[in-house]
């Protein structure tokens, strides 16, 4: 899967000192983290097209892990299936991202009756088409075809080429992986006008710039939502700031301060 291209990144970058284990859910990798103090897990963040992993997000938020590095990994989808002939497909299985990503191909090559289904990930649509049938078809990456040994019928099929994933290392153990260059918080503002702007002027007093910002159901009280913020400096640049941008909220948590790999 792209998660263990990213994995991979990661193992070069930590020395391989960690043995690659497989786990079937983004909770489930949080939760193996916050169990044991000496394992890290890596996890999709972003994507450059269909925006923010929500299962991610919203589950960093409530545990007790910290960012630890970013990685970018390209993504290439390719059509994949025990067929040799792309005609014979009625059915296609993919991570819901992986199917919206290729929206474009699939109107071209298929018509309105095609089926598409969803897999909890592109790896694990690609294993079910060894459990059916030739009318099968999957998006999912080239290492992963090549693996279950499955035809690849079309390469890079992805509407926009320029797709990548950003992931996440996470640890609850702080992890020196080079210099800090961007730095997640979350928080919580106060429920009057202007409670956003009040925040964003002391990103613009220290002159720091804000690369990310998204919002998110509290899941506590209907209308309310939590921020969540990605800063272009590591911590070491921006505690001032952070500090009062703590004051002036309900609730703020540091999620991490981490380099890109």
């Amino acid at each position: 899967t792209y998660s263990e291209v990213g994995a991979e990144k990661a193992l070069l970058a930590l020395d391989n000192e960690y043995i690659l284990k497989h786990v079937s859910t983004i909770s489930k990798v949080i939760e193996l983290v916050e169990k044991d103090s000496m394992a890290v897990g890596v996890l999709p963040f972003e994507n450059s097209i269909e925006g923010i992993v929500r299962q991610t997000i919203d589950n960093i938020y409530i545990s007790d892990v910290k960012i630890q590095a970013e990685i970018d990994v390209k993504i290439e989808h390719c059509f994949i299936s025990k067929a040799k002939d792309i005609k014979k497909i009625q059915n296609i299985i993919s991570h819901p991202q992986a199917l919206a990503q290729c929206q474009q191909y699939i109107l071209n090559n298929f018509d309105e009756k095609i089926n598409l289904i969803q897999s909890a990930s592109t790896a694990q649509g690609a294993n079910m088409l060894l459990d059916y049938d030739d009318s099968y078809g999957a998006i999912a990456s080239e290492i992963i075809a090549n693996d279950l040994k499955l035809n690849i019928l079309d390469k890079n099929i992805g509407d926009i080429k320029e797709n990548k994933t950003r992931f996440v290392l996470i640890s609850k153990k702080d992890i020196n992986l080079g210099k800090n260059t961007v730095t997640s918080v979350a928080f919580n503002t106060k429920n009057k006008p202007g409670a956003l702007l009040a925040v964003l002027e002391i990103l613009k007093k220290y002159n720091i710039n804000l690369i990310y910002l998204e919002s998110r159901p509290s899941k506590k009280v209907f209308g309310e939502y939590n921020f969540f913020a990605d800063i272009d400096k590591g911590i070491e640049d921006i505690t001032p700031a952070l500090e009062e941008i703590n004051k002036e909220c309900n609730y703020y948590k540091f999620l991490g301060s981490y380099p890109v790999l």
